[in-house]
């Protein structure tokens, strides 16, 4: 099953009811057959716009959770969909979190994608004739 990295903005709600909250997208996790493999609970933050719940309530602050989940591609959808649903949550989004890209010039292997490293004679030679024309823009503007 693939890792996902979900993230949860839940009303600003008491502590008893946020735990309900969490309690519910969990069991419905489970229900899609899937993993929680960690919950971290970021705090009650300002949101960066007024955003609504889905039953019309506007909300400056709300609560941020962020889960690790693993779950088949299929279920992920069915799951998203009735978390979406819970009216004590305002927004959710589901990032995919495999292996990060490492480009390959940086390990040491060959490069590929057309990706060539740039050795610090042609990086000078280059910063030096982009600051000479910035330089002589500069005095041609002034004349």
């Amino acid at each position: 099953m693939p890792s996902y990295e979900m993230s949860i903005i839940a009303k600003a709600l008491a502590k008893t009811e946020t735990v309900q909250v969490l309690k519910r997208v969990c069991q419905t996790i489970w229900s899609g057959e899937g993993v929680i493999k960690r919950v971290e609970h970021l705090g009650v933050r300002n949101t960066p716009y007024i955003m609504s719940s889905p039953d019309g309530q506007k909300w400056t602050e709300a609560r941020y959770v962020l889960m690790d989940v693993d779950m088949s591609i299929p279920n992920s959808r069915t799951i998203m969909s009735e978390v979406r649903k819970d009216f004590d949550v305002i927004r959710t989004n589901v990032v995919r979190t495999d292996q990060p890209f490492i480009r390959p010039c940086a390990t040491g292997q060959q490069c590929e994608f057309g990706e060539m490293p740039v050795d610090e004679t042609k990086r000078r030679f280059w910063r030096r004739n982009k600051l000479k024309k910035t330089y002589m823009r500069t005095q041609n503007r002034e004349k």
